[in-house]
């Protein structure tokens, strides 16, 4: 029946209606900070503030900063779509959320799907009480001990670095050299496989982290709804990364475990450790009867966690030292010394290594890969000092890269001074520096991390000097169909042979 005598016109007040009804349901939500008394940036209508991202125009990290950067409040609100979330700036309230009152925030904004059980074995994508027991019994695995037998392994990657450089030499992009480095070490050190990515440019363990980094439309539209919108996750089962990634990584360990049970034969290496210390009694009583299935999940996990986080750095650093030339000669003195002392580049040259570490911290400030944390407030939580209740599911987000370029933390925060971290510990006197997190949360391969990160630059800088280039990009514009911090055109640099 026609409201109108035209079936256009009718069609039109339909459409308009439907538009108004729409329009009225995504803005429902639009007075929730204002009710509060909490500042927070005007949201249009549909997306919030979050349309700039949504539409890759810009990188999360940037877009978190923009906002930090907007206002001196200690906290404030945003809108993803309809949704409410809440941004600590504040450093006493990150320290009360993520130590004093973590038990309130033990839970990440993401979360392993109910469809992919794989996932479920992740230990960053899951909830409490399944991660306390995941966390406890992987933590025993990155010992000083273990960490020095796996150290051996990496040596001969070292080597292979060095051969890649020699062969390829000149002008290189070198995330993709970090890349064929981290994932060598990634592969040998947890699953037991040599990838030969500096061999085979389509090495298959090379592949896997292509799939999942890349900034591609896919895994920017993925990841972020993992972080962001965890209901469309759930609603149209969406997975993280593709399942062939997960099902190759699987068999390969699997493969590899079942070997090693065979044969007794010993590598120093994850599946080295997990066999022992399930021979051993060292997990929790109901690791005895655990399947592969779940001994896989902390090998996936520091492939994921590990891969991109540790070929960025190593690259950034690349990237910091070849536009600092004084810094980068300081570094080699250091390094050479370290090697004519030990004999080479070692586990224990790495440790006394005062300037690397310096230089590795500032990189972190400067560019954390992962640039915010994320949390979820488990029961309705009064925030110290305020009048706010943060209400139970409400999503809390530190902007980690605003907070790292905040000049009223960090002086002159463009430029990159590792001296700065010079006797100074910047999270014991203002909690202000996050690269690893912070709390029972943080990254419990951070060690791993750095002895991987320190390896690859002082096997670079003792042979290399590290040269802009016509094409290196200056400055840097990060990804927009990416959660991590990754140049648009990569980091290109030449790679000068001085010894």
């Amino acid at each position: 029946m026609l409201i109108t005598s035209s079936w256009k016109i009718d069609l039109l007040l339909l459409l308009v209606v439907s538009i108004y009804m729409l329009y009225k349901y995504s803005t429902r939500k639009f007075d929730y900070w204002k009710k509060r008394g909490v500042y927070y940036p005007k949201p249009v209508p549909f997306f919030g503030n979050i349309a700039d991202v949504a539409f890759f125009r810009i990188n999360i990290g940037d877009w978190l900063k923009n906002f930090y950067d907007s206002t001196d409040e200690p906290f404030f609100g945003i809108f993803v779509f309809d949704e409410p979330h809440l941004i600590i700036k504040s450093p006493e309230l990150i320290k009360q959320i993520m130590v004093k009152d973590f038990h309130n925030f033990d839970d990440r904004t993401v979360a392993a799907p109910k469809h992919n059980k794989m996932m479920q074995n992740l230990m960053f994508f899951q909830k409490n009480p399944q991660w306390k027991e995941s966390r406890s019994k992987i933590t025993p695995v990155f010992t000083s001990g273990k960490l020095k037998s796996m150290f051996t392994l990496i040596e001969p990657i070292g080597k292979d670095l060095l051969s890649y450089l020699e062969k390829n030499g000149d002008v290189l992009e070198s995330k993709e050299v970090c890349s064929k480095f981290t994932t060598d070490v990634i592969a040998t050190c947890f699953f037991g496989i040599n990838a030969h990515c500096f061999d085979d440019d389509d090495a298959m363990f090379r592949k896997l982290g292509r799939n999942v980094f890349d900034f591609s439309w896919r895994n920017g539209i993925l990841q972020t709804a993992y972080f962001f919108r965890q209901k469309w996750v759930e609603t149209f089962k969406l997975d993280f990364v593709e399942k062939w990634v997960f099902d190759y990584l699987h068999e390969a360990f699997s493969k590899t475990m079942k070997a090693r049970q065979e044969s007794g034969a010993k590598n120093n290496d994850l599946v080295d450790i997990l066999n022992t210390m399930k021979k051993n009694s060292e997990f929790s009583s109901d690791m005895a009867d655990l399947e592969a299935e779940k001994l896989v999940g902390p090998a996936v996990q520091f492939f994921m966690a590990g891969f991109e986080t540790t070929s960025a750095t190593i690259a950034f650093t690349l990237y910091e030292l070849c536009l600092n030339k004084n810094i980068q000669d300081k570094l080699r003195t250091e390094v050479l010394s370290s090697i004519k002392k030990h004999g080479g580049v070692t586990y224990e040259g790495l440790l006394e290594m005062k300037y690397m570490d310096l230089c590795v911290k500032e990189i972190l400030r400067k560019y954390p890969v992962l640039p915010f944390l994320d949390r979820t407030c488990k029961e309705d939580y009064q925030l110290p000092g305020t009048n706010l209740v943060i209400e139970k599911g409400m999503p809390v987000f530190i902007s980690m890269f605003g907070m790292h370029q905040d000049e009223k933390y960090f002086p002159d925060p463009k430029k990159f001074d590792p001296e700065r971290f010079e006797n100074t510990n910047y999270n014991s006197e203002g909690f202000v520096y996050l690269p690893f997190g912070e709390g029972p949360r943080g990254c419990v391969g951070e060690r791993f991390g750095l002895m991987s990160t320190k390896a690859a630059l002082a096997y670079i800088i003792e042979k290399y000097e590290v040269e802009k280039c016509a094409t290196t990009p200056t400055p840097l514009v990060f990804a927009p169909k990416s959660v991590v911090l990754q140049s648009t055109v990569g980091l290109p640099m030449r790679f000068k042979r001085i010894i």
